[in-house]
């Protein structure tokens, strides 16, 4: 018995060929929403305008705040945890002017090429004997960060002693330190470095946010559930990049219907469609750990903080200070996690239209020219 494949075939070449579509508005689609949602980049700024005005203290509030910080570190706990706080002495950001004089200057021998990067970089603060504690935690904070100790286990290492490579690394560490610590030194955040156990406050703004990181503090020397939500903000600042870069490589529109076919191919773009289709709430969502950290290092702080005011330790209008900056700290990751979220669904509807728009012309276009054939082959 012989079986034809005559029909199959004619079936094959009489099936009506389709366009073949590109992918299409992946940067045009983020350029537009960069657009729509620029306004949103002024308030960030504004939140921590305001945290740095109300958390001014004078000095006698100033040394008042120091005491009642040893008194909660003790009380706490977090000075046998080892917890440290370190301030930076804080000094004026520098104007526009003096940043582009600086950097009309030019070296005029190779010799002098790394002390003029250092003297550039002395534009992001001049940091005194004062600042090496807190410029020590840095450092060392960067030595434990686990993705630096990889890069120097696979550098390259000098078979024979070079002179003054120890030099020349530790000037190196030295300036990546003071880059990291310029936003300290210019009262323009606080922060916990859990490698290091230590905190870091300006002299001046934001000392008031110190009960906040100590909060931070009482989160990973606890252990459990809160400092797993610590350990959780790496991830927070990657996954919504990976969702977006997936969503935006995905040709098919969020309206599109599910394929039925349960081939492993159509399996694996149904799971990818439906990354598409909710990019915003997963992106929203993978910072939410980050909020919800945030939210319960405030309470904690603040409670300690009122605590020393019953004590008094603090005053009524230092723990108001403490609430204000506290609910700016916040209210910036809050508004972090919607316009994460916000801005991953409106990207992907840019997307989708520009994607929509462009395969209607190509289908008509498409259409048009078989229409053309067909009257052709007709005559």
């Amino acid at each position: 018995m012989s079986i034809s494949f005559s029909g199959v075939n004619s079936q094959k070449q009489n099936a009506p060929k389709q366009p073949k579509f590109r992918n299409k508005g992946f940067f045009a689609a983020q350029y537009a929403t960069s657009a729509i949602t620029a306004p949103l980049g002024f308030v960030s700024p504004l939140l921590i305008k305001g945290m740095r005005k109300v958390s001014k203290l004078s000095e006698q509030e100033s040394s008042m705040l120091s005491n009642a910080v040893q008194k909660g570190l003790d009380v706490s706990g977090l000075a046998k945890k080892g917890v440290q706080v370190h301030t930076m002495e804080e000094m004026a950001l520098p104007s526009i002017k003096d940043v582009f004089g600086l950097l009309k200057k030019v070296p005029e021998t190779v010799d002098d090429v790394f002390d003029t990067v250092i003297e550039k970089f002395d534009i992001f603060g001049k940091f005194s004997e004062a600042d090496k504690p807190a410029l020590d935690v840095i450092k060392k904070e960067m030595e434990s960060n686990k993705l630096l100790k990889f890069i120097k286990k696979v550098m390259p290492q000098p078979k024979k002693a070079v002179e003054g490579i120890e030099e020349f690394r530790g000037a190196l560490e030295d300036m990546s330190a003071k880059q990291t610590g310029s936003m300290f030194k210019f009262g323009l955040n606080a922060a916990f470095f859990p490698n290091v156990n230590a905190i870091i406050t300006p002299s001046k703004s934001l000392r008031t946010s110190v009960f906040h990181e100590m909060g931070h503090a009482l989160n990973f020397n606890g252990g459990g559930v809160l400092k797993a939500l610590q350990k959780f903000r790496p991830a927070a600042m990657i996954i919504p990049s990976l969702v977006m870069t997936a969503a935006l490589l995905n040709k098919r529109k969020t309206t599109d219907e599910k394929l039925e076919n349960n081939s492993v191919k159509n399996v694996v773009q149904n799971g990818l469609d439906g990354i598409k289709k909710h990019a915003g709430l997963i992106s929203a969502a993978a910072m939410l750990p980050v909020v919800l950290e945030e939210g319960i290092a405030s309470l904690r702080g603040q409670a300690l903080a009122k605590n020393l005011v019953k004590s008094g330790e603090l005053t009524q209008e230092i723990f108001k200070k403490v609430k204000l900056t506290n609910l700016g700290g916040f209210a910036s990751y809050a508004l972090a996690m919607v316009a994460a979220g916000v801005g991953a669904k409106l990207t992907i509807d840019i997307k989708d239209k520009i994607q929509e728009k462009y395969e209607q012309k190509k289908l008509a276009k498409f259409e048009e020219k078989q229409a053309k054939q067909a009257a052709k082959a007709n005559k």
